[in-house]
């Protein structure tokens, strides 16, 4: 497989459109990766009606008391994108939000039907999640640390 890399020292501003190649945008890349990866992970949870970020919220449930603005950093998750996923977590009843000691704080608790559906896709995922680890390989997946990483940074900076 050929991969074209293009950098540009030059400023912007001398760049024109036509020298403009969206097919290897950095931004394009890291969206087609997001897909390639995420197909395999919805598929595996699409039976159970579920998308990836629901499932992500449901393991940190299951594993830690955190609330719903630590979840939703943790996981990068917005705020339209965790209120939506938890109404229906909720509605489903596969969690149960009650008020904590001040109207800040919510208790998010896993029901025994959570619990169960955990129970039933954690092996499934763990397996995905080995095959897809072995396939993309320890090196590549050191890479992808350092690249969320350094964008973190960059972020951040």
């Amino acid at each position: 497989m050929y991969i074209q890399v293009k950098c540009y020292i030059c400023p912007m501003s001398e760049i024109t459109l036509g020298e403009i190649q969206p097919q290897y945008c950095v931004n394009a890349k890291i969206r087609r990766i997001h897909r390639l990866l995420n197909t395999p992970y919805q598929e595996m949870i699409k039976p159970y009606g579920l998308r990836g970020s629901m499932l992500s919220i449901l393991f940190m449930i299951a594993k830690t008391d955190v609330n719903q603005k630590a979840i939703a950093s943790q996981l990068v998750l917005d705020q339209s994108t965790m209120s939506r996923d938890m109404v229906r977590l909720e509605k489903d009843g596969w969690i149960i939000r009650t008020r904590g000691l001040d109207a800040r704080h919510t208790q998010l608790t896993l029901t025994n039907k959570g619990r169960t559906l955990l129970n039933e896709i954690a092996p499934k995922w763990a397996k995905l999640h080995e095959d897809m680890s072995a396939a993309i390989g320890a090196e590549q997946l050191k890479a992808l640390d350092t690249i969320m990483n350094t964008l973190e940074n960059l972020h951040h900076a």
